[in-house]
Order: C-alpha cells, then structure tokens, then sequence
C-alpha cells in the first residue's frame, strides 16, 4: 500500500510530495476558545524529546488495550453486515493495527524538533491562535522526513493489514478497517493532553488515510509526467483545497438532503460529517489517479466495488452518492480554468456515468 520512498526525490513529484504533506499540519479546531491561548511553555515541554517520551510512555500503555476496544466498537457498528469478519481475523487485525500506531510512536520520537524551532517558540510568550491563526506555522506538522519514515516503517505491516482483510469474505472489510482506524486513533488522542494532540494528530491522519484514499499512488502516477505536464498542473494545483472541497460538497449535500438518515445518524451528525468529508476526500484522490493514469481503471476496479458494497447497507441511499460526483464537479470548476475542465471532464463523465449504471 506505501511506495518506495525513493520516488519521493524524483522530480516532478518532490512538490506534489510537499503538497500532501502539508494535509498533516496541526489540527487547531481542536482547541476551544479559551484554550486558544497557548503558553510558549508547554509547547516547548510537549515539544521537546522528553515531552515526546512522556507521551510516548503513556500511549504505548494505552495502544493494545485501546485497539482491541476499538476493534470490538468496530465489530458492533457493522453487526449488520454478518460475517464480515470472524472473531479471528478481528482479533488479528486490532493486533495488526496496534503494531502500526507502536511504530507510528516510534517515528514520532525521532521527529523532536529541531533547536532552532525551540528557539522560535521560546521567543513569544504566548500564542493566540485566536487572534493570530498564521502562528499555527510554529506547530510543527508532519514533515516529508517524517513520511519518509512513516513509508518505510509502515509498509510490511499494510501489506499484511491489506493481506488480511483481503482474504476476507466479504470485501466490504475495507469499511471495517477504515473504522477500524478511526475508532483506534479517536480513543488514544482522548487519553492525551491538547497540546499533545495538536503535535501527534497529524501522525495518526495519516495512518487512518492510507487504508482508503489513494494520496500515496497519485504520487506514484505523478512521476510518469514532464514537470510541465497540465495534468500534474491541476493536481497541484487542487490537492492542498482537497479538504476545502470536501467540506463544501457536504455542505451543499446536507442542504439537498436534510432529512436523509445512514444507519449512523444524520448528515450533519459529528461522526458521520467526519467520515463523509473523508468519502469526497477518497472521491477526489481517485478522481486524480484517473487523470494522471489516463484511465478509470481504479474507479472501476476499487472505488465503483467499495461503493455499492458498503453505502447500501448502511442505508446511504443510492441517489445521495450520485449526488456526490456532480457537486464536487461544481467545486473543482469553481477553481479551475475552463482549459483545465476540459481536461478533467472526460473522466469526471465517466464516473459519473459508472456510478449511475451501477444505480
């Protein structure tokens, strides 16, 4: 599921590696307004190798006991889906998933700071996101080295993952594994303090990313065009206001939709906002494999599969998915020139006209 780590130093792809790098800044929302006035202090304790230690210690604690409750949490949300999984693949499978947020842990203490970053936090008293959210740059997120290792570390335990709910019977499992994810890493970041939450939360984005949103094989497809390619121009284009996108296609869908209910509650319920901002997040890193490969290969073989699986049977209707295509074609023609839609349309058609077939 993770590429060589060396095509990260290949050119054109070094930027576009940078772009989706920075999808792992901070999460400042997770601050409340009275917190939104952090002490240089305790940043610097959290921030330091011995603030990492400490964290470290304490999660490490906490992972097998937490994944294994977030597996059980998991198998009771899909108990409509019999035998998705046996009780031996997700007993093997929390396993699997607590060795990849040890190794995670792992790679995060290697990430410290460097002193100068110290030097810069210690020089301001205080830092009011509130008042002066360009301060978030002195947070650090998750650098191209911390990816690098990340790639490395992680990619005998994916393939293993990935072997293990492939060989499932029921393909859907790729649902189970996403919640899976979700669920671990929602019940270790309420063991932590907020400040270590904004340092390590881009850590654990992106472990929960790789299971279902393809950024790592754009990448991979973005080192067969020039540097000067147009496509590799609007995927650079777009990728870093991904989540922007996703965001307002939700918006407008919870607007079409009100009364429209999953099996997990409303549109604009808390979780299910999460997990659909994270489907049109998916939708959009597809959408880029295709035009950068030339072809719907992946839509019609992964995307298109997981899809009429794992919506109808959380009573997401048919329609509200359909619905998904022509919004998000609405918010990438917003931001593009029509030479570039022109470009993008033949296969934003051909999703949509796969995905109405299939309805």
């Amino acid at each position: 599921m993770l590429f060589a780590t060396e095509i990260i130093n290949k050119s054109p792809v070094e930027r576009l590696v940078s772009l989706w790098s920075k999808r792992y800044n901070p999460d400042l929302s997770s601050l409340s307004i009275d917190k939104s006035k952090i002490m240089s202090s305790d940043l610097i304790k959290t921030a330091s190798l011995e603030g990492r230690e400490e964290t470290i210690a304490k999660l490490k604690r906490l992972v097998e006991i937490n994944c294994k409750c977030a597996g059980i949490q998991t198998s009771a949300l899909f108990s409509y889906i019999p035998n998705i999984v046996n009780l031996w693949e997700s007993q093997r499978i929390a396993q699997l998933v607590g060795q990849i947020y040890d190794r995670v842990l792992d790679v995060y203490l290697q990430q410290s700071p460097s002193p100068q970053l110290i030097a810069e936090i210690r020089e301001i008293a205080a830092i009011n996101f509130s008042d002066y959210p360009q301060k978030a740059s002195t947070i650090p997120g998750l650098e191209i080295s911390a990816i690098k290792q990340l790639s490395k570390g992680l990619e005998g335990l994916y393939q293993e993952l990935r072997q293990q709910y492939l060989s499932s019977r029921d393909s859907r499992a790729i649902g189970f594994m996403s919640t899976q994810f979700h669920l671990s890493s929602r019940l270790l970041i309420n063991r932590m303090t907020v400040w270590e939450r904004l340092f390590i939360s881009p850590y654990f984005k992106f472990v929960e990313e790789q299971v279902c949103i393809p950024w790592q094989r754009v990448c991979i497809a973005a080192t067969k065009h020039e540097i000067n390619s147009p496509a590799l121009g609007i995927v650079q284009q777009l990728l870093p206001v991904s989540l922007d996108i996703a965001k307002e296609v939700h918006r407008q869908a919870v607007r079409l939709n009100p009364n429209h209910r999953s099996l997990r509650g409303t549109l604009d319920a808390p979780d299910v906002r999460a997990s659909s901002i994270r489907d049109v997040e998916m939708f959009q890193g597809y959408l880029w494999l295709c035009v950068l490969e030339g072809n719907t290969s992946s839509v019609e073989q992964e995307l298109l599969p997981l899809c009429k699986m794992v919506f109808p049977s959380i009573n997401v209707t048919w329609e509200l998915v359909e619905q998904l295509l022509p919004l998000l074609v609405a918010e990438i023609q917003l931001r593009v020139k029509p030479e570039q839609m022109n470009l993008v349309q033949p296969y934003t058609e051909a999703m949509e006209k796969l995905f109405s077939v299939a309805g």
